[in-house]
């Protein structure tokens, strides 16, 4: 099976939090769509609070989205990393990494001023599948602790995994 993209960056090298261009291909139709690594935590380091992690996935698209947007740029989706290290936003477009990284340091102020629960999109059992799986608070701590290291930018070419390294 061959190696997707993700896997072909070392984690060891990455920094976090960071924005990283994961994948960025043309579609038939020529539009642009580039896969940004959101990642709030060092990998094999540290991992979010699942509840907090939750509460982000409600909350970070809506305000990724008012922050990044534009003519040139539309959000298709935003989706927890499976690691719990950060999220995957999926982009029609192709912002560069400082403007995706202030965009998204926008959208952490925007979640840590959020008075309630009863703000959070969704947060019922209609629209959620774990609706009691949430933490407004640890939401805010997570947005809190990127905010307090700062975001920077991870290049792929700086993240070349050696093969040999996973070979035994």
């Amino acid at each position: 099976m061959p190696i997707i993209q993700n896997f072909a960056a070392d984690h060891t090298k990455m920094k976090a939090p960071a924005v990283r261009i994961s994948r960025k291909f043309n579609t038939k139709g020529g539009d642009v769509i580039t896969v940004y690594d959101l990642r709030f935590c060092q990998p094999n380091a540290a991992v979010m609070d699942q509840n907090g992690m939750h509460t982000l996935d409600h909350l970070l698209p809506g305000f990724m989205r008012q922050h990044l947007n534009s003519d040139s740029c539309e959000i298709v989706s935003i989706a927890p990393i499976g690691s719990r290290t950060g999220f995957y936003m999926t982009v029609i477009g192709e912002p560069d990494e400082q403007t995706v990284a202030d965009a998204w340091r926008s959208a952490l102020y925007s979640i840590i001023a959020v008075k309630s629960e009863t703000e959070i999109p969704g947060l019922n059992r209609y629209q959620c599948g774990a609706c009691k799986e949430h933490s407004l608070s640890e939401a805010q701590n997570i947005a809190k602790a990127v905010l307090s290291v700062g975001i920077s930018v991870n290049y792929n070419d700086d993240l070349k995994l050696d093969e040999t390294l996973i070979k035994n």
